[in-house]
């Protein structure tokens, strides 16, 4: 990459949250504490939709909106 392209992409990964799940938790109580929202937009994507799917379950159960751990 140019350097013109690196400051592109990592600007545009700023406000990015990603990491295991401790990392995301940390993260997200930072971001919800400032903010104040309430409620809050989640994307994610990749071209496994297992993969996918399971983002979305984990993120559902670290934000307690499940009680299981199963898939």
């Amino acid at each position: 990459m140019s350097d013109r392209e690196r400051e592109l992409f990592d600007d545009a990964r700023r406000g990015h949250i990603h990491g295991t799940g401790d990392e995301v938790a940390d993260a997200l109580e930072k971001v919800l504490g400032r903010s104040g929202a309430d409620e809050y937009l989640v994307a994610t994507s990749t071209y496994d939709r297992g993969a996918l799917l399971d983002s979305y379950r984990r993120l559902a159960r670290l934000v307690g909106l499940t009680g299981t751990d199963a898939a």
